[in-house]
């Protein structure tokens, strides 16, 4: 029994761990075509925002995509237009970058204490946007992120539904409480998920994909 208890243990640390979910910050990625591109995350995760990269001269400078996102409230959002006050929240303005492209990470964090962070609460959304930089056309490109909602559970309905399974008069060993406890636990874990969005990318542009 033991052995079990630490078996399930070691799971439960396992499905705890932070999600990441990347997100190809292009024009070119299919899932900003549909205007209502969501990403279901849990406090903890990353969002990964890959900028655009360009390995090579085949598109003139000013034609490479470069922006300035921001995270705005829902009016803003469906707008696509941020107001003044709104500060930029990432800049995309590397698109030759010798490293590679730029990755911008946002962690969902409950509280952080400091003053120019974001402090973020489960069940609700939020929303970025970007605007280009220099002269390209006005591409709206926009994200949802709703971060799940606190999942509870009864103890008493649990009580009882372990109740039932026992013959009349019998008592539930310590370690059943122990196990049961646990497996109420494990269900309302995050389960883990690839993050990975695939994307297209236009003809001369060199974008990375998959996990980073």
């Amino acid at each position: 029994m033991e052995f079990l208890w630490a078996s399930l243990l070691g799971l439960c640390c396992s499905l705890a761990a932070a999600n990441r979910h990347t997100v190809f910050w292009n024009s070119s990625n299919p899932k900003f075509w549909n205007e209502d591109y969501t990403v279901h995350v849990r406090i903890d995760d990353y969002l990964d925002i890959i900028c655009p990269h360009y390995e090579d001269n085949s598109v003139p400078d000013a034609a490479m995509e470069q922006y300035t996102l921001y995270l705005v409230e829902h009016e803003q959002y469906q707008l696509c237009q941020p107001q003044p006050k709104d500060p930029a929240r990432w800049f995309c303005k590397n698109p030759k970058a010798k490293h590679g492209p730029e990755k911008l990470s946002e962690k969902f964090h409950r509280f952080t204490g400091f003053t120019l962070s974001k402090d973020f609460k489960e069940g609700h959304n939020y929303y970025y946007i970007s605007k280009p930089i220099h002269n390209q056309e006005d591409r709206c490109l926009r994200l949802k992120v709703m971060i799940a909602g606190k999942i509870t559970h009864s103890p008493q309905a649990h009580a009882n539904a372990q109740e039932k399974r026992l013959p009349a008069g019998a008592q539930p060993s310590r370690n059943s409480h122990q196990l049961h406890s646990l497996l109420a636990f494990l269900e309302v874990l995050p389960r883990s998920e690839t993050g990975t969005i695939g994307f297209y990318k236009p003809e001369g542009v060199h974008l990375t994909t998959g996990h980073l």
